[in-house]
């Protein structure tokens, strides 16, 4: 996603799961050296006046459901120790 730079998306639909959330479907539009890409942005809408990106899905990918699968690996192989973790985050933070 970062080489797309001044990025077009156009946003083509929504639905309305309750009233907490939102699905807004876009694409972010194909330039000659890059594809359309799809994505879909879970909105968590209870508060109309501050609605907050909870997910975006690339693709049909989770960004959400994959970190939280990476986090899982990381904690599994280090014994639940949360400590590895944040170790992890810091180490990511300075790249």
């Amino acid at each position: 996603m970062a080489e797309y730079t001044n990025p077009e998306i156009d946003v083509y639909d929504k639905k309305i799961l309750n009233k907490n959330y939102t699905i807004v479907y876009s694409l972010l539009l194909a330039k000659d050296d890059r594809p359309e890409v799809k994505i879909d942005w879970r909105i968590y809408t209870k508060n109309p006046e501050n609605p907050l990106i909870r997910d975006l899905i690339i693709e049909g990918l989770s960004l959400a459901r994959t970190q939280k699968e990476e986090f899982s690996s990381i904690l599994n192989s280090n014994d639940g120790n949360i400590d590895a973790l944040f170790k992890v985050l810091e180490e990511f933070a300075k790249s």
